[in-house]
């Protein structure tokens, strides 16, 4: 606030002080009103640049705290899992698998207990490792199919919840379906339940089936499945979980892990989608996208016809 002074009339013979002119107070005044201005504009200036900071995302400014605003904190790094992603091929002497590709890391999610439909789904309460120990499931089956008979044994490794017989009784029934391998005419199935069989099926602890499928020179990354020598090695994370495209149909995706290594073993390489819509082939590696195909599990379709696709070099 500027502070006037008011000057009283002269007395005695003092010298009467001249008036000062209207236009010299305002004179007077200019250079001080402008330095309030100026002051007053630099302010919002800072207030309008203070807001927009605040405000981030190109929205309206946060409201004005006349408070010092604390720095917000700096973000440090979330730790980062791995992700459920399909590896791929390798290859090794008489020996097939999925590829094995590299595993993207996405930060992780609110902690799930074991036994929840979400801690299924990402793998929660699967054993990663076991004994490397199997029970093999007795009595055998019939034969299905024709022309040459394949015997195979189904075994499951000791500790986990599936059982031998039950575990069988679903291969002997994918074995044996009208679209599998049987369609050919050249081929039959028959479980035995001692002796040597042409091949094993083994249902195992994704680090058992690691170390199986490795000392073929195939890296099946905790992942996948493979099938090397006589072995037909199933990861126990893939016949629990599936993978997300068959996540609603787990008996399906189960017939394509034996259609698929099984189909190996009798000398099938793989194949990709023959084009959009149409069904993928049994021997495609279907965990690692369908490129355009829709689920398919069999190697035939229900009247016969070959379900194939054109093969991967």
């Amino acid at each position: 606030m500027i502070q006037r002074t008011s000057h009283a009339r002269p007395r005695g013979g003092r010298r009467r002080r001249p008036k000062r002119s209207a236009r010299a107070g305002r004179a007077h005044k200019a250079p001080l009103v402008a330095g309030v201005t100026a002051v007053t504009a630099l302010a919002v200036i800072g207030l309008a640049v203070t807001g927009q900071g605040r405000g981030g995302d190109g929205g309206a400014a946060a409201p004005r705290n006349d408070a010092p605003a604390a720095a917000p904190p700096s973000p440090s790094p979330s730790p980062s899992r791995s992700a459920d992603t399909a590896p791929g091929s390798g290859t090794g002497s008489g020996a097939s698998s999925e590829a094995k590709a590299p595993k993207p890391t996405e930060s992780p999610g609110p902690s799930r207990s074991a036994g929840s439909p979400a801690a299924e789904r990402s793998g929660a309460g699967i054993p990663k490792s076991g004994p490397g120990t199997f029970t093999t499931a007795g009595a055998g089956s019939g034969t299905a199919g024709g022309g040459r008979i394949v015997t195979y044994s189904v075994s499951v490794e000791d500790g986990l919840k599936e059982s031998a017989a039950a575990t069988a009784a679903e291969v002997d029934r994918i074995l044996a379906d009208p679209r599998g391998w049987t369609a050919d005419g050249a081929t039959g199935f028959r479980r035995v339940a001692g002796g040597t069989a042409d091949f094993v099926v083994q249902l195992a602890t994704p680090d058992t089936v690691d170390r199986v499928c490795g000392e073929y020179q195939l890296d099946t990354g905790g992942e996948v499945n493979c099938n090397v020598g006589r072995h037909v090695m199933v990861n126990l994370k893939r016949w629990r979980l599936a993978t997300p495209a068959y996540a609603h149909d787990v008996s399906s995706y189960r017939a394509l892990i034996i259609n698929h290594e099984v189909g190996h073993f009798l000398g099938h390489g793989h194949e990709t989608c023959a084009g959009a819509g149409k069904p993928a082939p049994a021997m495609m590696q279907q965990i690692k996208g369908l490129r355009g195909c829709v689920i398919n599990a069999w190697p035939y379709a229900a009247d016969g016809t070959p379900i194939t696709g054109p093969p991967v070099p």
